[in-house]
């Protein structure tokens, strides 16, 4: 079965390193080591046929949300007012078990710090 795992990272964390961030310069040693291990974890998941598909997010600033409202569909800034994390990225992985797609999600929040959220994808209709 697919799991979507959703990686969340805390909003002032998030933002200080957006603040912070210089391409010119060298990574954070923290920021380098979490792609380090995204680095390797993907090699592994690929290695096992597990890996499907992953991506980055862009900053929250860029988000926009669509919602029917009594006035017809509207489109407002961000995913919500107040948040205390932001969704930072996903992965897809296809696993033979639930516990394994939870396994992964451990490394990843024992490595990394980030919260991550593991909803199964039906592979039929809903």
């Amino acid at each position: 079965m697919k799991y979507m795992l959703l990686a969340y990272t805390n909003v002032k964390a998030w933002e200080e390193m957006l603040a912070n961030w210089d391409p010119n310069a060298p990574m954070p040693p923290e920021v380098q080591a979490a792609c380090d291990f995204y680095e390797q974890l993907g090699k592994e998941l690929t290695e096992s046929g597990e890996f499907v598909a992953t991506e980055g997010l862009a900053d929250p600033s860029h988000t926009k949300t669509v919602r029917k409202t009594s006035d017809g569909v509207e489109a407002t800034d961000g995913p919500y007012a107040e948040v205390k994390e932001v969704l930072v990225s996903y992965a897809i992985v296809d696993c033979a078990s639930h516990e394994r797609a939870m396994e992964i999600a451990a490394r990843v929040v024992d490595e990394v710090g980030d919260t991550v959220e593991v909803r199964p994808i039906p592979s039929g209709p809903f």
